[in-house]
């Protein structure tokens, strides 16, 4: 870590960001070993189910001075990388501390996805390597701090962001890569003269070459465009070098009308965001369910989003002793939205709830057997929520009782249907 006052600036602009997107549950600024040397391990860990992401963060005072900054700066984070990563999955315990959270062991044998992170905040770099290699071999992505804000913001859920990661990481792969991003009126003569220098240096390596024009954010395009992963003739290994001019494409991408369109209609996904700010927290009993909710892509998020709030306005004016319920489903989770009579309490509105879900179940035909479900009363009142998983399909038996007691409601009757959202209609 940069022990001075830009050091810490630097480490409090990462540490925000990733709060912001990722929630402060899952963000543990400065970690040390709490039980060991008390030593600080990196400057971040982001843990999330079976990910972590170890970043460490660098405020370099660049001077254009490029030979300082590959040889110097850069080799000192992939130290820090390496060093954390050793610590944190080697033979002693180690014990971490979250702000918000007591002292706990670091669960090292339930992370079967790593990703390694550099960011230099420092200002005046025309050209980088973005991805390079421990001493162990293990990949780390290099990204500037305009570019991590950006990136984040863009790719701004945990599933996004591993995602666009895992499939930079592959384009990237055994491969020594110079991204220029600099515009044609700073590209002057001392920064061609460097830039040479440097494609000579990588020319004596025996690594397939990449030479980008182009931005972090330009790259991110290529990667949107293509349905979330690299065009073929980028991640074909048939080559031994390629020159890629995405040059201004993010400037381009951001000005059309479809890319304007979508963030103004993600804008309702951000309901599951705050649900899980708002109503989960820190809940230790509930972590399970918030790792479910943010486990949701963006797009999945809104799809959730724009279903409940169909529901919600259906059924906002019907009587008060009214009950509804539905049923949608994305990848992994079936979703049970409910609006129950506030006169339902205790254990008869727990019981009836847990059928509202066994009869989607079974009438669904275990189309989802992991099911979250998201019930009130009135305005929004009288909140429930829980997550529902079937270990096992029910018995004939148990299956006739369920549709029993669900039609002596008046639920599934011959024409009730539920309602799957397909990615067509969004």
């Amino acid at each position: 870590m940069d022990s001075n006052s830009k050091g810490n600036q630097g480490e409090e602009f990462v540490n925000t960001i990733a709060k912001n997107i990722f929630l402060e549950y899952w963000c543990y600024p400065s970690p040390k070993n709490e039980k060991g040397d008390k030593k600080e391990i990196c400057d971040l860990l982001i843990t999330f189910r079976d990910t972590l992401i170890i970043v460490s963060v660098k405020n370099y005072d660049f001077k254009n001075n490029y030979d300082r900054y590959f040889n110097n700066t850069v080799e000192k984070a992939l130290k820090q990388i390496q060093g954390a990563e050793k610590k944190l999955f080697g033979d002693k315990d180690v014990y971490i501390k979250h702000p918000k959270k007591d002292i706990e062991l670091f669960p090292k044998e339930k992370f079967s996805k790593v990703f390694r992170i550099v960011i230099n905040l420092g200002m005046g770099l025309k050209f980088y390597h973005p991805s390079s290699y421990t001493k162990s071999g293990n990949h780390v992505t290099i990204m500037d701090g305009t570019a991590w804000f950006a990136i984040t913001n863009e790719m701004n859920t945990i599933s996004d962001l591993t995602n666009y990661l895992t499939e930079r990481e592959k384009l990237f792969k055994n491969k020594s890569v110079i991204m220029l991003f600099c515009s044609a009126e700073e590209y002057d003569v001392d920064t061609h003269q460097k830039f040479s220098k440097r494609i000579d240096e990588n020319f004596k390596k025996k690594e397939k070459q990449i030479y980008i024009s182009g931005s972090e954010l330009d790259l991110l395009v290529s990667y949107i465009n293509n349905s979330n992963s690299y065009p073929k003739d980028l991640t074909d290994d048939s080559f031994q070098g390629l020159y890629f001019d995405i040059d201004q494409s993010w400037e381009k991408f951001i000005s059309d009308p479809v890319y304007l369109e979508k963030k103004e209609n993600d804008k309702q996904s951000y309901f599951i965001d705050n649900f899980i700010k708002n109503e989960i927290g820190y809940r230790k009993e509930l972590k399970v369910l918030a790792e479910k909710l943010m486990s949701l892509t963006r797009f999945e998020r809104r799809i959730v989003s724009k279903y409940f709030f169909s529901f919600y306005d259906k059924y906002k004016n019907v009587h008060k002793e009214f009950y509804a319920r539905a049923f949608t489903y994305i990848e992994n989770f079936g979703f049970v939205f409910v609006k129950y009579p506030k006169s339902l309490k205790g254990s008869s509105l727990e019981k009836i709830l847990s059928l509202t879900i066994q009869s989607f179940a079974v009438h669904t035909k275990y189309l989802r057997k992991d099911f979250i479900i998201i019930a009130y009363h009135d305005e929004f009142k009288g909140l429930r929520y829980s997550n529902l998983e079937l270990i096992q399909e029910f018995n004939k038996e148990d299956e006739k009782g369920i549709m029993k007691d669900a039609r002596s409601l008046g639920w599934f009757s011959d024409s009730f249907s539920y309602q799957s959202i397909s990615e067509q209609e969004y």
